[in-house]
């Protein structure tokens, strides 16, 4: 049986720690686990630590159906295969979870515009704000020219997700390469010119995130983009 990614096994698995925690090791009382060996406590340990992450979260998943799906697996009864699974899960992300991170993702860049003449936003849903235009003679003119940039990426809340701004190595590769929201941001300033973005998932790492960046599901990032070289391409 093929492997979930690992959005969609950590989401079974804290979903299953906080249904037991909820059965019988929550607050409210009942059966505690009997910690008689270190294997016993270091199970313990990690799953305190699951649980709290699940009491920020504040999941809705129901005890019954994840504790009944965690058995079957283990029982070799499961019923739906590990592809079935996936694609529910990210029609889920797309269209369930997706409306709610949506309706936030416009009130925030609604009310970024608005505190901001300088915020501007596209039809597509980018928001940006120039910091300097470089040298309009020199922009990404196709998808087949190249750019190299220095970049700092965060999400809403501040926390940095990737970097390339203070080492020598800089992000150099095809426009068509770069995210959709970076690629369009990129377009609006010349070589040399530095420019702050508000991506929403939809122009980034959608409903599936980037397992390896630390990108969950969903996210809209901040991109603060210095252009340092346009190529283009012979047409």
């Amino acid at each position: 049986m093929k492997r979930f990614t690992t959005h969609i096994l950590s989401a079974l698995v804290l979903g299953a720690v906080s249904a037991a925690f909820a059965g019988g090791c929550s607050r409210g009382g009942g059966k505690s686990a009997t910690l008689t060996a270190e294997s016993d406590s270091l199970s313990y340990v990690v799953g305190m630590n699951i649980a709290f992450n699940i009491l920020r979260m504040d999941s809705t998943l129901q005890r019954d159906a994840v504790l009944a799906g965690i058995n079957d697996v283990l029982n070799g009864r499961e019923q739906m295969t590990a592809d079935e699974a996936r694609t529910y899960f990210l029609a889920y992300m797309n269209y369930g979870v997706y409306e709610r991170v949506r309706k936030y993702e416009e009130q925030y860049l609604t009310d970024l515009a608005a505190s901001d003449r300088d915020v501007v936003r596209t039809p597509s849903g980018l928001t940006y704000k120039v910091g300097a235009l470089g040298d309009m003679n020199k922009t990404l003119g196709n998808d087949r020219d190249t750019v190299a940039i220095r970049y700092r990426v965060t999400t809403l809340d501040g926390k940095e997700v990737d970097r390339a701004a203070d080492r020598d190595d800089t992000l150099r590769g095809a426009a068509n390469k770069l995210i959709h929201g970076l690629k369009e941001g990129v377009k609006l300033v010349g070589e040399g010119g530095r420019i702050t973005l508000w991506i929403p998932s939809s122009l980034g790492y959608g409903a599936a995130g980037d397992e390896k960046l630390g990108i969950a599901p969903n996210t809209m990032l901040r991109y603060e983009v210095e252009v340092t070289e346009v190529k283009r391409r012979n047409r």
